[in-house]
């Protein structure tokens, strides 16, 4: 067996570990890591996100500058 199979059905992916390769804190990575890309699929960005994004860290960098960067 190698490290890692993936079987394909018409339902579902499968995923198999080798427990010589993985133990149960890798696992919980690997699923902690496609519960996030899940949940952000999920949710319906808009075009606006970025510039949005741009203007918080532009708001936060106006407060906190002094703290980084001497002037």
């Amino acid at each position: 067996m190698t490290a890692f199979q993936v079987q394909n059905t018409p339902e579902t992916l499968q995923l198999t570990l080798d427990k010589k390769y993985f133990n149960e804190d890798d696992l919980l990575r690997i699923m902690n890591y496609l519960k996030v890309e899940f949940l952000a699929r999920k949710i319906d960005f808009d075009q606006d996100i970025e510039a949005f994004g741009e203007e918080i860290k532009k708001d936060w960098w106006s407060t906190n500058k002094s703290r980084f960067i001497e002037e």
